[in-house]
């Protein structure tokens, strides 16, 4: 029997919850989301449609196209079968291309957003408990770009600033793919059971009380509050100038009042 493929993904953005997403997904029983592959290595963010992109930069991953088959062989009779991989978004542009390649034209889009400026203290945290930093947070937003370009060590989860320029990203996504779902982190994190079930409904899967949304998962809450992160996170060129008629009115809306 022919190994069934993605029909929805989880494209990010990092730090706006995707992995508790994924979690309470995953407890559907009419949705199939790999979380370890049959070695038992962890592979929740498979980033096969960038391998590469970032193989010789995060050391996780599924870098053949048989062993991304292989994460879903166990695929039953669920209705939704997906995988999250934040970076998708980011790198967009290649993403696109490979999902539209190996997964069809269908495929089911969900994008989080979250603050950008509570986004990126969050990645900035979990990039200093990974050792991948040691600046200051605002001394790293200034030079993320020139460290990442010299150090191909560096995971791009330190480029704080650029991952948090959603317009285009999203832009991309909306116009190539017919289904695209957007979730905002402050409305996830204040009716998560709601949003859950909007999610519920975009993937045509039936509602169900099973879930357990109490558990957060990798929670980065933490805000930053500074003056000199925020005129670096939203000077000009960034989502400010952006925002136009292309978003659905209440991400607009969420985004404008963000900023």
């Amino acid at each position: 029997m022919k190994t069934k493929l993605p029909n929805f993904l989880i494209v990010g953005a990092a730090k706006s919850g995707t992995s508790s997403l994924h979690n309470y997904l995953n407890q559907h029983p009419e949705v199939f989301m790999p979380t370890f592959n049959k070695e038992g290595m962890k592979v929740k963010e498979p980033r096969f449609l960038i391998k590469d992109l970032v193989q010789h930069r995060v050391h996780n991953g599924v870098w053949t196209f048989e062993e991304y088959q292989s994460l879903f062989a166990d695929v039953k009779d669920e209705k939704a079968i997906g995988e999250s991989t934040v970076l998708y978004l980011y790198y967009y542009k290649d993403a696109i291309q490979n999902i539209k390649h190996y997964l069809g034209e269908d495929v089911k889009i969900i994008i989080m957003l979250r603050n950008p400026i509570d986004r990126a203290y969050s990645a900035y945290l979990f990039a200093s408990r990974t050792h991948q930093e040691n600046q200051t947070f605002e001394k790293a937003l200034v030079n993320s770009r020139e460290r990442y370009n010299k150090d191909d060590t560096l995971s791009p989860m330190i480029l704080y600033k650029e991952l948090g320029m959603y317009y285009k990203m999203v832009k991309a996504y909306m116009e190539k793919f017919k289904h695209v779902h957007i979730v905002l982190y402050d409305d996830f994190i204040l009716q998560t059971n709601l949003e859950v079930k909007r999610v519920f409904d975009f993937l045509n899967v039936s509602n169900t009380n099973e879930i357990n949304s109490s558990k957060v998962i990798n929670s980065g809450g933490q805000k930053w509050n500074s003056r000199v992160a925020k005129d670096l996170l939203m000077g000009e060129g960034s989502m400010k100038k952006s925002l136009k008629f292309l978003l659905p009115k209440n991400v607009r809306v969420y985004i404008k009042k963000i900023l």
